[in-house]
């Protein structure tokens, strides 16, 4: 069987890069987060109903052709997500929804930022700033108008309807 890279599935491998557990693949959060990871899979046909395992604050699965390729496209990512298109937008948009914040000054963090990381939003032209809780875009409004269109989890946050795209 051979994957292919859709801008869903760039959503997912995003979500999954910052919360991924141990043993299989899944991922661990709240309700909400944990949600959205099972629908998608789901939704993708990564997973069947039946052979999702959940723990009280995780799920996984186990199929071992996507997660390598999980595992293969979070290694590429520098390659693979270089350039201002729905794959980029979607993969920052999973990494948004599992990871980030938009406080009430507007100021945009990324928490488990790591220097791939920083790399990645610095070719993309987002500037991060490291601080000890992750990272703070430096360009908050373009970041949000870039992912906006992606994002599931925080789609309803106010910042995103004060921003094109």
């Amino acid at each position: 069987m051979k994957i292919k890279l859709t801008p869903e599935l760039a959503y997912l491998i995003g979500f999954w890069k910052k919360r991924k557990t141990q043993e299989g693949l899944g991922v661990y959060g709240n309700e909400k987060q944990l949600e959205l990871f099972v629908k998608e899979m789901l939704s993708q046909k990564i997973a069947v109903p039946e052979k999702i395992m959940t723990r009280e604050d995780s799920l996984m699965s186990h199929n071992t052709a996507y997660k390598k390729f999980f595992e293969e496209v979070e290694g590429e990512e520098l390659e693979r997500f270089k350039y201002l298109n729905e794959y980029a937008a979607s993969y920052l948009a999973g990494i948004f929804d599992s990871v980030g914040d938009i406080d009430e000054k507007g100021i945009v963090r990324i928490t488990k930022f790591r220097s791939s990381d920083e790399m990645l939003f610095l070719r993309l032209g987002f500037n991060p700033k490291k601080s000890k809780e992750g990272a703070v875009i430096g360009k908050p409004r373009a970041f949000l108008a870039f992912i906006k269109n992606y994002v599931k989890l925080s789609a309803d946050h106010p910042a995103f309807k004060l921003v094109r795209g």
